[in-house]
């Protein structure tokens, strides 16, 4: 048997998930709870990794489309909108989070797996993301990202003390 389970992020994981979040600013955004439900209900794919019922981590991706470009623009997605000027097709990874607890047991791997068995299922040419550089470098994520053969596409500094790296990896 498997020892650790994937679904959808069901609404009995979305609090668990919301902390696990929380727990991992600046690495990822901080959201409210509010926002983070809708984050998942507004998200082409997403999926929570378990161990006995326990959220362990997660991802949220969206689908270049309409909807979710119509969103991103609502919400003023910043990284978001700078990868749609940039790569046509793609699954943006928003965030992926692995309890600390958890981590450097490929959870986060596996869960790149199945988001870009999702992104081929839907003839989608590239998964992108985003890694901060300020407030700090985000120096696990770039190792993380550089095993998957993520190139970086630019680079945009949109304060003082926020940067970001935009990457993608083609499918």
């Amino acid at each position: 048997m498997n020892e650790f389970d994937y679904s959808p992020i069901r609404e009995n994981f979305l609090e668990q998930c919301h902390k696990i979040n929380e727990e991992n600013v600046p690495e990822v955004g901080s959201r409210s709870f509010d926002d983070f439900n809708e984050l998942v209900d507004k998200s082409d794919f997403n999926l929570c990794v378990a161990k006995d019922n326990s959220p362990l981590g997660y991802i949220i991706c969206f689908q270049n489309n309409k909807n979710t470009n119509e969103y991103m623009d609502q919400i003023y997605h910043k990284n978001y909108r700078e990868i749609r000027k940039r790569v046509d097709s793609f699954l943006y990874v928003d965030r992926i989070v692995i309890d600390s607890k958890y981590r450097n047991k490929k959870l986060a791997s596996s869960l790149y797996y199945k988001a870009i068995d999702f992104a081929k299922k839907n003839s989608l040419a590239n998964l992108a993301a985003e890694i901060n550089l300020l407030p700090r470098i985000n120096t696990p994520s770039f190792n993380f990202h550089k095993k998957f053969e993520f190139v970086e596409i630019d680079t945009i500094k949109y304060a003082d003390d926020y940067k970001v790296s935009l990457q993608k990896m083609i499918i």
